[in-house]
């Protein structure tokens, strides 16, 4: 429960009026089911009135880039001595047959079913290149610094919370409490400690303990609703 757990880590006597949450639809590619989860996270935080969900986006994409170990089951080799490969295409047993590319980059992949130019980067020797799925979070943090700053400075709020350890929001933070005078906390979640200088532009930094976790928990299911907390969590 975002509400109360923002209560929890203000000071006693604080009301919320207002939490803002900052998110993604997150991709099934890696975990079929994490879509499903987060939509009954998110179906559950609409049953409290204080809440407001704004949405960036998650770029999936492929990106080539050395590798540091190749991990064979689970178990790294170990050799006597290093073993290096000359630069270029080397055959992969298997079928169908495969190479191994060493110390450059393919120029072309297939991608939305036709093929598109790569920018080709400078050559690494003896590197062993794979290409690897990521997922990048765009949009969250610039939604959150400009709903920080607009509400900062129409006077929206009193204190504000940031639950983030986001060195980007240094600059937003700093602005709302040196050029407008405004009360900042900066939460840290996790075990983290907070980053120097988000603790430097910060009114006040706060950590979030198990108490407070387990004092802002949702009812389940919700009341009301047939929203239950799913497996596993």
């Amino acid at each position: 429960n975002l509400v109360e757990l923002s209560r929890q880590v203000l000071p006693a006597g604080r009301n919320v009026s207002k939490v803002k949450y900052f998110t993604a639809r997150v991709s099934g590619a890696a975990d079929p089911g994490a879509p499903g989860r987060q939509q009954v996270y998110l179906g559950a935080l609409r049953t409290l009135p204080e809440i407001e969900i704004h949405f960036g986006r998650f770029l999936a994409k492929s990106i080539w880039r050395p590798l540091i170990n190749l991990p064979i089951a689970g178990e790294e080799i170990h050799l006597p001595q290093a073993v290096t490969l000359p630069v270029g295409d080397h055959p992969v047993a298997g079928t169908p047959a495969k190479v191994l590319p060493i110390g450059r980059y393919p120029n072309k992949s297939k991608q939305s079913g036709r093929r598109r130019k790569r920018k080709i980067p400078r050559p690494l020797p003896n590197v062993v290149l794979a290409e690897v799925h990521t997922m990048e979070e765009k949009g969250s943090d610039v939604n959150l610094a400009s709903h920080l700053l607009n509400d900062a400075w129409k006077g929206v709020f009193d204190e504000a919370v940031v639950i983030s350890n986001d060195t980007d929001l240094i600059e937003p933070i700093r602005m709302v409490t040196v050029e407008r005078g405004k009360t900042v906390h900066v939460v840290c979640p996790g075990r983290w400690q907070a980053a120097p200088q988000l603790a430097a532009v910060a009114t006040h930094v706060r950590h979030i303990r198990r108490p407070m976790l387990l004092a802002a928990q949702l009812p389940n299911p919700i009341p009301g609703t047939t929203i239950r907390k799913p497996s596993g969590w």
